[in-house]
């Protein structure tokens, strides 16, 4: 359900026992002790110190990559706006919304750190997992677009399309950020930091019907989170290729293998999390996993939904660094901003270089070179297309 319900230490905020246990439930206190007393009785050796070392490292490691990642990505997209290519606006929200993840990861590092000790005080345990939850929808729903649009543009569209898709693009986006702003209310609704030995942040639903609830957040957060959103993703990208390889591009090919790793790279990060999560929910309500299973799935569920965020990370590779034409992006930006000013005598010395330089600036800025110089093999520039959808290089939304 939540980074906050890990601070009910093995039983992450998720119902462990009968529903009809918790009408003796009167308090918070009681909610943890039957949290924490109703898991089957097998001994299990696990270390948690050195879980909390291995989750400090990898929310580091995916915190920094991430974070670099997404600021050249957004940086790139939102200077090359005007003349990228037509879904770069999906490309660029979505950067945005992986950014917005990987800017909590700090919190969740030092919380696991502390012990899922929360000293953040009370609205950031709410707001904290508010904007989490919002990226994460929007993350998300900007894929399931990206995937539709692509599809839509390259079949063909109608003249009415062709006018409008630019204002029908700016539309959804703001429809996804509304939508994803909406969603995770009812469970941030239900945050709350409770004091104990130590404080800690976690799902507190009514005592009375707080099985019912954990299950259709869990629920919930299922289907909008991978039941709709990969069907749609894995038919969308599947048609795409199809229709590639129909029309005997040449690089059809290396298109099938990029629609295989959008779709493997989404199940890999996001099924084990829902998987986990919706079998933690139902264990003790409708079903009871087996003692070694339960107690494996509680101590690992921290380490699945770290890797989850995984996508931070592989998304700009895949939908940027991958394509040529934000490479050739790239490129420009990094030579716009290079010094240009050289002393008179350098460049006298050195016109040959002078002249290769100038006219991998020109060439970068989406004009033909007026000069000739050395043709160095490894300087691949282009200036970035504004063609329809329909070139191949296109699938990597530039």
């Amino acid at each position: 359900m939540s980074h906050g319900q890990h601070g009910v230490g093995p039983s992450i905020g998720v119902t462990a026992g009968p529903a009809s246990d918790l009408g003796e439930i009167h308090n918070w206190t009681d909610l943890l002790y039957f949290f924490n007393h109703t898991l089957p009785e097998c001994h299990v050796e696990l270390s948690e110190s050195t879980k909390r070392v291995a989750l400090f490292v990898l929310y580091l490691a995916i915190f920094v990559v991430g974070l670099v990642e997404n600021l050249l990505v957004i940086c790139v997209n939102w200077r090359c706006s005007g003349r990228a290519g037509l879904l770069s606006l999906y490309v660029l929200n979505m950067a945005i919304a992986d950014l917005g993840i990987v800017l909590t990861l700090p919190v969740w590092m030092l919380e696991v750190t502390l012990d899922y000790t929360w000293l953040w005080g009370s609205f950031s345990c709410r707001f904290t997992h508010y904007f989490y939850f919002a990226n994460m929808y929007s993350s998300i729903f900007f894929l399931v677009c990206l995937s539709i649009d692509r599809y839509v543009t390259l079949t063909g569209a109608s003249p009415a399309w062709q006018r409008h898709q630019h204002r029908v693009r700016r539309a959804v986006c703001a429809g996804v950020w509304v939508l994803s702003a909406i969603i995770p209310l009812p469970e941030v609704v239900h945050m709350e930091l409770v004091e104990s030995s130590e404080p800690m942040c976690v799902f507190m639903a009514p005592f009375e019907n707080y099985s019912t609830w954990a299950l259709v957040v869990t629920l919930s957060t299922t289907v909008l989170g991978f039941l709709l959103p990969f069907p749609l993703i894995t038919v969308f990208n599947v048609l795409t290729a199809w229709r590639l390889k129909r029309a005997g591009r040449p690089e059809s090919r290396r298109h099938c293998l990029l629609v295989c790793a959008y779709i493997a790279v989404f199940a890999v990060c996001w099924l084990p999390y829902h998987v986990s999560l919706l079998l933690l929910s139902l264990h003790g309500v409708d079903i009871y996993l087996h003692c070694y299973l339960a107690h494996l799935l509680f101590f690992f569920y921290d380490v699945i939904d770290c890797f989850s965020m995984l996508h931070c990370v592989v998304n700009p590779i895949l939908y940027n660094f991958l394509s040529p034409g934000f490479r050739g992006r790239l490129l420009s930006a990094v030579v716009h901003y290079l010094p240009k000013a050289q002393p008179r005598a350098g460049r006298r010395a050195s016109s040959s270089s002078s002249s290769t330089q100038h006219s991998i600036i020109i060439t970068m800025e989406g004009t033909e070179p007026t000069a000739a110089g050395p043709h160095h093999p490894g300087l691949h520039f282009q200036a970035p297309d504004t063609s329809p959808i329909s070139a191949p290089q296109s699938l990597t939304a530039r």
